[in-house]
């Protein structure tokens, strides 16, 4: 049985790819956590160059809703983004 256990530097090696679209997204660069809970909320992903040209204009990070994760694969993570994301 596999570890079900990731570290932050586990997921920042992942491909985010939504599964909407079929387009990658990015990598994961940053979580957001509610202190209060202690759960992740968010990911924050630094967009790849053709998903950035379609949905910013400039070098921005977009987060995306941890209810919108999918699965966190062995090599990717899997989102399901069906509006539009909040610019960080």
């Amino acid at each position: 049985m596999k570890d079900s256990i990731m570290t932050l530097s586990d997921i920042e090696e992942k491909d985010v790819i939504n599964v909407v679209t079929g387009e990658r997204i990015g990598f994961v660069s940053s979580l957001k956590i509610d202190t209060n809970s202690g759960q992740i909320i968010a990911i924050t992903v630094q967009p790849s160059m053709r998903f950035m040209s379609f949905f910013s204009k400039d070098d921005e990070a977009v987060v995306v809703p941890w209810n919108q994760i999918l699965k966190i694969g062995e090599d990717v993570i899997i989102v399901n983004v069906t509006q539009s994301i909040t610019q960080y």
